[in-house]
Parts: structure tokens; sequence; C-alpha cells
């Protein structure tokens, strides 16, 4: 996976494979390999290249743990609730774009690593669309707007 330039670093949002740990047992989720280290260097920043294809901006990487900007911990329920989310225990948000709409890893079995965006909201088939086939593909795409 490509290095991103960090423009912007939020103040104490910070990452520990510990805090990881925790967070995977509280929420019985288990974060792939790949998002651990992802979370490790860039949760809870905001870099150079944001652009992804033309219609994708990413505006920053969530922090894990809730604080004072939208984080991992803050979004997460709302992607389970089956009434008013996405209804999918397997979507994992990572990111949001400037409106605040977040962009998802799926660990589900069928789709694991493909990248969702969310499109509640909008005139779509459903709550997320698949924008990636997998993680990597979304970050190495990433490009300077």
């Amino acid at each position: 996976m490509k290095e991103l330039t960090i423009k912007f670093k939020f103040d104490g949002v910070g990452t520990s494979t510990d805090e990881i740990s925790e967070f995977e047992k509280k929420y019985h989720v288990i974060f792939p390999d790949y998002l651990k280290a992802f979370l490790l260097t860039y949760g809870g920043t905001r870099v150079e290249e944001s652009k992804y294809l033309t219609q994708y901006t990413v505006d920053g990487f969530l922090p894990l743990l809730e604080n004072r900007n939208a984080s991992i911990e803050m979004i997460l329920p709302v992607v389970r609730d089956e009434e008013e989310g996405a209804g999918r225990n397997d979507l994992i948000p990572f990111a949001t774009d400037p409106g605040g709409r977040p962009f998802y890893v799926s660990t589900g079995e069928s789709d694991n690593g493909c990248v969702y965006y969310d499109v509640i909201g909008m005139v779509a088939d459903g709550p997320v669309r698949k924008i990636a086939d997998s993680f990597e593909e979304f970050i190495n795409h990433l490009r300077k707007d």
C-alpha cells in the first residue's frame, strides 16, 4: 500500500495496539491487520492525497475513539442500525468526505476488503455503494486534488 502524505493530525487522537484490542472486544469486531496498521499511522489525520476517482473526496481518516471529532467509535453503531443505517455488522467506517458521509471497509465473507461509500439521502438502490474492490486499491488510487 502506498504511503500517504499527512498534512494535519488532530490533537490527542493517536491510536495504540492496546486501544484497538480493547475496542475489538468492546464492540465485537475484528479489524483486519491492514486496517490496524493503517489506523496506527493515519487514524485522525488529513492527507494530501484525498481524491478517489472523480466524485469521491476524503476529508479525513477517522480516529478510533470518540473525541470532539467524528470517530470510528461514533459511526460504527449507526451503520449497524437496521432501522436507520445500512444494517451491516461487517462494515467498519474509516474516513469521511467533506459533508461527513462515511467510507467503510467490509469485513464480510463475500466482500472482505471492499470499500463502500455512504449514500443515505442520495438517490440510490441501497444505503451504501461499493466503490473499490479492496482497501489497498482505494488507498493506492488516492491522489492530490
